[in-house]
């Protein structure tokens, strides 16, 4: 009889090609932003103290995400063709100690915005996000036609939203752009229990466990999701998903079938944003079935999953103690 080794049998030589091209394009995308976000901090730095935080939060952010990744990629990984390790290391020593203890709060598209709104303000952030896109040449994340089993991981949200309250402040927010295993769903509860703000993640673990209360925003809300055309390079309009209309009440959604969770959207992300910086919308946003006593039995269920999730990746627990890596006080709007 044939032993189980023996009966195994051998993963078909595109399934390795493609792992392998997934993995690399994880390494050499973390090392592209890296790079050249360090280049621009040194060239165009307004407010560099705050922008080596955001850096060091962002290096963390891509060595957690290698480290849960399939083929748990380290910082040396991302680094082996780069001889500037050990002065990142010096510059940034919390990212390289914590980054499979404590746990990030939000992807490096998220971060990036951050940055380049610090760099270039709102009205420029959207033309200098393109520019700094094609710098890079991340390969198009998105599989190619015909081959499902194809997808880069490259870093890159595929949409980003803005949002306001008619035409005053806008804020910014990405999809959520770890596109393999876990990571995402690793990502949406992490934001939900320590990102977003409350009624954001009230609603998104509420659909998550099927039960479904939305946000209903004022009529004053503008709120547009783009989508990058990576041939001609321009961010183009989007219409909001069939998820963002339930979970936000947003007209005129896509009618297509959603293939991805609630909570990926970079609807999310930017909503949350101005629900925390804007005491109108936050004071006259109603969300159904809303109490803190239904938030956190939503947060205890979610913190449990996590927890599942996280050991199965590899990152330890102890007595279900959360560590976060925090380099600024998170604010929530509550």
């Amino acid at each position: 009889m044939q032993n189980n080794n023996a009966r195994r049998r051998k993963p078909p030589t595109s399934y390795i090609r493609n792992r392998e091209n997934n993995r690399e394009s994880l390494k050499t995308c973390g090392m592209l932003l890296i790079q050249t976000m360090m280049t621009r901090i040194a060239r165009e730095g307004q407010g560099s103290k705050r922008l080596c935080m955001y850096m060091g939060e962002m290096l963390h952010s891509i060595f957690f995400l290698g480290y849960i990744h399939q083929d748990r990629l380290t910082p040396d990984d991302f680094f082996e063709i780069c001889t500037s390790q050990q002065d990142m290391c010096n510059m940034f020593p919390e990212p390289f100690r914590k980054y499979n203890s404590h746990l990030p709060t939000r992807t490096p598209f998220s971060i990036l915005l951050d940055m380049m709104e610090i760099l270039y303000s709102t009205k420029r952030l959207k033309e200098e996000l393109l520019h700094l896109l094609k710098e890079m040449k991340f390969p198009n994340p998105l599989h190619k036609p015909g081959s499902k089993q194809e997808q880069y991981y490259t870093l890159e949200s595929t949409v980003i939203c803005e949002c306001s309250d008619s035409d005053s402040q806008k804020y910014y927010g990405a999809s959520l752009c770890c596109r393999k295993g876990a990571a995402k769903v690793i990502l949406i509860d992490l934001s939900c229990l320590k990102t977003w703000h409350k009624f954001i993640s009230h609603a998104v673990m509420s659909f998550s466990s099927g039960a479904g209360d939305s946000i209903m925003f004022p009529e004053s809300l503008r709120c547009q999701a783009y989508v990058r055309n990576w041939k001609t390079n321009v961010y183009e309009e989007r219409k909001p998903c069939l998820n963002c209309r339930d979970l936000f009440n947003l007209q005129d959604a896509n009618p297509d079938k959603v293939e991805y969770p609630f909570g990926n959207c970079a609807e999310t992300e930017c909503l949350s944003k101005l629900l925390i910086n804007n005491q109108y919308m936050r004071e006259n946003a109603v969300i159904n079935n809303h109490t803190e006593e239904n938030l956190e039995e939503l947060r205890s269920s979610t913190e449990a999953r996590l927890i599942k999730q996280l050991v199965k990746v590899g990152i330890e627990v102890s007595d279900n103690n959360l560590l976060f890596y925090a380099p600024f006080q998170i604010q929530t709007g509550d």
